[in-house]
């Protein structure tokens, strides 16, 4: 792992930045003579610092201060912010791994009180594979460096070591995946490479341009899972849901961009969608079947009737 910039400093770093603008302001070129780093990483850390919620103020160039009325020792939590903050701890156990070990420390930091004190809990899937604390913090900063990496991959065609240059970590049903081009790849294609089936990883010194972020968030597009993400051409769908199923889909974006039609007389809603990918909408139908139906395309209707058919072939 490169060393000098690596996840546990980058977080210490932090820490002292925060209980330096406790004290007073702080000015970006003096931190990064003190820490040993450029200025444009110190940049970075005040970002994340503000987001946090730690809100900054900028009264002159170089020079940043907490906003009016924040401060370290009034950052009291109410019982509602508790219960989310659990809340999202408990989806970051889900996670597994560096998500949890990094949510842990937050939780901690922010609030003595025990996650049973909350009226929330998160059901769910836990992961069995779960992103490891070197690969997070080495994929992070490869993305934030412009970094290639060298990897090997195993995937369904066997194992293979291959030079990538990551431009985001995905996640998706406590999987994570990192969006990547190949180097030597067609120019413009970002595959997905699920990070628990890579067995070996290297930060490369050769830099990579990074694409702009509009291409990005172009690809991403309105993906609500990771079949949607930089996969084929978009398909037009429509789907008629009635019982459970209409219920469930009024109450939650399942489908990218889904358009809900209103109720008719019997309860049943018509649900329009544009997707990239087949198990977009295949793994919907088995589940709430016989309660939803596809109406288009029938491609799509043909896909799902020859898997209830192989299943009851066997």
């Amino acid at each position: 792992m490169y060393q000098k910039d690596s996840g546990d400093k980058k977080y210490f770093r932090v820490l002292n930045i925060l209980n330096k603008l406790n004290e007073g302001p702080v000015r970006v070129a003096d931190l990064a003579a003190e820490f040993g780093v450029t200025e444009r990483s110190i940049q970075r850390d005040l970002e994340r610092i503000n987001v946090t919620g730690f809100h900054l103020d900028n009264p002159q160039k170089g020079v940043y201060a907490f906003a009016g009325g924040v401060s370290l020792k009034s950052y009291n939590l109410s019982s509602e912010q508790l219960s989310v903050l659990v809340l999202m701890r408990e989806m970051a156990g889900g996670m597994g791994g560096a998500i949890k070990d990094a949510f842990d420390k937050i939780f901690e930091r922010a609030t003595a009180s025990s996650p049973s004190d909350s009226p929330f809990y998160a059901v769910g899937p836990r992961a069995l594979n779960p992103l490891t604390r070197k690969f997070y913090e080495d994929i992070v900063f490869a993305i934030e460096q412009t970094k290639k990496l060298k990897v090997r991959y195993v995937s369904a065609a066997g194992e293979k070591e291959r030079v990538l240059c990551p431009v985001k970590i995905l996640a998706s049903e406590n999987f994570f995946y990192m969006m990547a081009s190949v180097d030597g790849g067609r120019a413009g294609e970002y595959p997905k490479f699920r990070v628990d089936r890579i067995r070996k990883l290297e930060i490369l010194p050769e830099e990579f341009p990074p694409p702009p972020p509009e291409t990005i968030k172009g690809i991403i597009g309105t993906a609500t899972t990771i079949w949607g993400v930089n996969e084929g051409r978009k398909t037009p769908v429509t789907l008629r849901a009635e019982g459970a199923a209409a219920d469930f889909l009024r109450s939650k974006e399942i489908l990218p961009g889904q358009k809900i039609s209103r109720p008719a007389a019997d309860g049943s809603v018509t649900v329009k969608a544009v997707i990239r990918h087949p198990m977009e909408v295949v793994p919907l139908v088995l589940h709430w079947m016989p309660e939803i139906t596809i109406v288009s395309p029938e491609s799509l209707r043909a896909e799902v009737k020859t898997r209830i058919a192989a299943y009851l072939g066997k």
